[in-house]
């Protein structure tokens, strides 16, 4: 401790201990709380804007990761780059080395074919329904994931057998007024019995408007044969995560003489979308936070500013007393510094508010990082700093004498 000797006098030096100046800011900060609170209210909003942001962002993050459509996203269909490949890369040799690849689920041969008329009886008078025929193997099938109503699905046995039978969307089983299994319908003279009627499928949403049949079967019926008529190709179902990579291999497994014959058509990466949703929320939260803690840092120097002309008494009071300029310079600056803090602090739980009720409303799982709400207090709280160095000098800088006579 520094002590001067005047005179024989031994006169200590003027110093302000630091609880007593974290004392002395929250007296000020907490002395009119309600002025405090308007004074940092763009802290407040900026802090939640973004700690909210954040939030909601990753929370979206993990939505997307864990509810992407995970059938779609497990999906690959892999489809000639012409009609004239030769059919090799459909034989059953093809898709066992399809299927020993690592990441494939199932994988099956389908055929589109034009659209053909299938009727409630034999009667030829009868309209009927025009409707795309859809041949598919048990694989292919299982890939489709047909929601049954009523019935179950094909099996080996009648895809060995061509054996006739049909699965039929609600749509169409409605216009032929079929609701149960065991009935037959008929498709160019012949009779089909009914498996199952399903109302929903996981994947390949054009089964929905169409009816589907073994895959022996669809080969068999006019048009299978005709170029531009029949559209074959394979469907495939790979672990999550694995859609990108089968995608790539896929066609060489199928036709290793000639991938480039075939075109693998994969899912996005939902990596990608992730990232994508996550640049476009973070850009839009650090230019609301930057303009909300802009207005916020100017809402409170012009409330320091303001607040000098109110206390020169005071500040002469203490100058007079034994402070010394960086004594109110630093008692000043922890009070702007504290406003910043207590801005950021509500603003923070203003934002958690925020992402639980957005997240609980949309029955999502909320997710917070600790370090965004640490890091929005200190930021607000160097905003309130910054905020208060220029009316804390010229408060430095008033002569205790003027002070104390005004």
């Amino acid at each position: 401790m520094t002590k001067l000797d005047h005179g024989g006098l031994r006169l200590r030096t003027a110093r302000l201990r630091w609880d007593d100046l974290v004392w002395e800011a929250a007296l000020s900060v907490l002395r009119n709380p309600g002025r405090s609170l308007a004074t940092v209210i763009g802290t407040v909003v900026g802090a939640a804007a973004f700690v909210a942001s954040l939030g909601l962002g990753t929370t979206l993050d993990h939505q997307v990761s864990s509810s992407f459509d995970v059938r779609r996203a497990t999906e690959v269909l892999v489809q000639p780059e012409s009609d004239g490949t030769a059919p090799t890369w459909l034989t059953t040799e093809a898709l066992d080395r399809l299927t020993r690849l690592h990441g494939v689920v199932a994988a099956g041969r389908r055929v589109q074919l034009s659209e053909h008329t299938i009727r409630r009886t034999v009667d030829f008078s009868d309209d009927g329904a025009a409707v795309p025929i859809i041949g598919a193997d048990p694989a292919a099938v299982r890939v489709m994931a047909p929601d049954l109503t009523v019935g179950r699905t094909y099996d080996d046995f009648q895809e060995r057998n061509a054996t006739p039978v049909v699965l039929l969307s609600e749509p169409i089983a409605r216009r032929l007024h079929i609701g149960r299994t065991g009935v037959a319908v008929f498709l160019g003279g012949r009779a089909y019995t009914v498996m199952g009627i399903y109302h929903d499928v996981g994947r390949r949403p054009e089964a929905m408007t169409g009816v589907i049949v073994p895959y022996s079967v669809a080969t068999t019926l006019p048009g299978a044969e005709t170029a531009g008529t029949a559209h074959p190709d394979v469907l495939i179902e790979t672990s999550p995560g694995a859609a990108q990579l089968i995608g790539r291999q896929a066609p060489l497994a199928l036709r290793p003489e000639a991938p480039t014959e075939l075109r693998a058509i994969a899912p996005p990466d939902p990596a990608t979308l992730r990232q994508e949703i996550e640049s476009n929320v973070t850009r839009s939260t650090a230019l609301l936070s930057a303009a909300a803690l802009l207005i916020g840092t100017i809402s409170i120097g012009n409330a320091a500013t303001a607040g000098i002309a109110a206390r020169t008494q005071e500040i002469g009071l203490r100058r007079a007393v034994g402070a010394g300029g960086k004594h109110i310079f630093l008692q000043l600056i922890l009070e702007t510094a504290a406003l910043g803090a207590l801005g950021g602090t509500v603003g923070v739980g203003l934002g958690i508010l925020t992402t639980c009720v957005v997240s609980l409303a949309n029955a999502w799982t909320p997710v917070i990082g600790l370090s965004s709400a640490f890091a929005a207090c200190g930021v607000s709280a160097l905003a309130g700093l910054l905020a208060g160095l220029i009316p804390a000098t010229r408060a430095a800088r008033i002569p205790p004498v003027r002070a104390l006579q005004r």
